[in-house]
């Protein structure tokens, strides 16, 4: 699951992008040998129906219907935030309303989904969260995960529903519900 979460918010990169010199944006876009950057296999593509940026206050507010669209995956929610420090990097990055992340057939859901990016920690919260693959599924008050740890808490009310046929009938098929790049 770590895979899904880590790709959180690709969006970062349009975010961090837009507070580039716009020289630097010039290049980008020239980079792309004349093809449209939304047409590039690479591309993430964020659509919203209302974009604030703050250069001062160092935030961008992506307001309403929120669709990340990225090769990797995909999220929704109704508003995402994202926090800038001071050298333009991301700090923090919040989604917010009926989040959903996809990636194959692993999802995640709850009501905010905050990622504080120099700890790599990931905070599902509300809904109550759930994070499901395939017909297995997660869910607790709060789940986090712990981007390069590999490490995932899931409190109070911990529930884990595993059926061990999806991972080929083995004892210890629940790691695949949890491991990066399973499944």
């Amino acid at each position: 699951m770590k895979s899904i979460l880590t790709c959180i918010l690709p969006a970062l990169a349009l975010a961090v992008l837009a507070f580039a010199p716009p020289a630097a944006r010039a290049a980008s876009a020239l980079d792309d040998d004349g093809r449209s950057l939304e047409a590039s296999d690479d591309a993430t593509i964020v659509t919203a129906d209302k974009l604030t940026f703050d250069y001062t206050q160092k935030f961008a507010l992506f307001d309403g219907n929120v669709m990340v669209n990225d090769p990797r995956m995909q999220l929704s929610a109704q508003r995402l935030t994202i926090v800038f420090t001071e050298h333009g990097g991301a700090q923090t990055v919040k989604a917010e309303g009926r989040v959903l992340l996809t990636q194959g057939d692993k999802k995640a859901r709850s009501e905010v989904a905050t990622y504080d990016v120099p700890t790599g920690r990931i905070v599902l919260a509300g809904g109550p969260p759930q994070v499901m693959q395939g017909r297995n599924i997660m869910e607790g008050e709060v789940i986090t995960f712990w981007r390069d740890q590999q490490r995932v808490e899931c409190k109070p009310k911990a529930r884990l529903v595993i059926y061990s046929e999806d991972f080929g009938g083995s004892s210890d098929g629940a790691d695949g519900l949890l491991l990066p790049g399973s499944r």
